[in-house]
């Protein structure tokens, strides 16, 4: 094997799949990254978003507040899984979070969480910070565009 050949080797055993659950820490985040999901449209989409947003808080936890078995909710949670309406409003509520109605193609004003104290007050999100969604059914994850402007 070559000294190029053994550096590849070394750089592939270094690497790991991207798991947005890592990164899904400041609520802000986590609702734009759900925003982006529900825009997507795509069911599987949103039912593995929402799964890795459970998994980043820890979905024991989540289980627990939402009265769901642990081993079920990831099942229901997964991009395979098909989680009944009800499941979701749960899971959405031991978050702290909460789905809005509003009119298709209407300026978003997505609700903060302050994490002590619940949902409290509101924030527009500016016209010129976009958050793209990237991936498929299997592994999702939204990126500021603001940010990643180089």
């Amino acid at each position: 094997m070559s000294n190029t050949q053994k550096q590849f080797a070394a750089l592939r055993a270094n690497t790991r799949p991207w798991d947005p659950a890592e990164y899904l820490e400041d609520p802000t985040d986590i609702a734009a990254y759900l925003e982006a999901a529900f825009e997507d449209g795509d069911p599987r989409v949103i039912t593995a978003a929402l799964g890795d947003v459970a998994r980043s808080k820890g979905m024991t936890a989540i289980a627990t507040k939402s009265g769901l078995g642990r081993e079920s909710l990831y099942k229901a949670l997964s991009s395979e899984g098909n989680p009944a309406f009800g499941t979701v409003l749960n899971v959405l509520d031991a978050l702290g979070l909460r789905l809005i109605p509003q009119v298709s193609g209407q300026i978003q004003s997505v609700p903060d969480m302050d994490v002590d104290s619940g949902w409290e007050s509101g924030f527009a999100r500016p016209l010129d910070d976009i958050y793209i969604l990237v991936g498929d059914s299997h592994s999702t994850g939204a990126i500021r565009a603001s940010e990643n402007q180089q």
